[in-house]
């Protein structure tokens, strides 16, 4: 599993668990929600090339 992987995974938790506990009126909401916006970061902040590392 790939770094686009993981933070797809992240995404659909977080979106799942955001209509989760938005339905049953349950905190969840939120943390569902952190979970698709750290996946989104993580997904928009991934190396997109297999280039030298900087300072490496």
């Amino acid at each position: 599993m790939g770094v686009k992987g993981f933070a797809g995974g992240l995404i659909v938790l977080g979106v799942a668990l955001g209509l989760y506990g938005w339905r049953a009126w349950n905190p969840v909401a939120f943390v569902g929600l952190a979970l698709a916006v750290l996946g989104a970061v993580v997904l928009i902040t991934g190396r997109r090339g297999r280039g030298p590392t900087p300072g490496a």
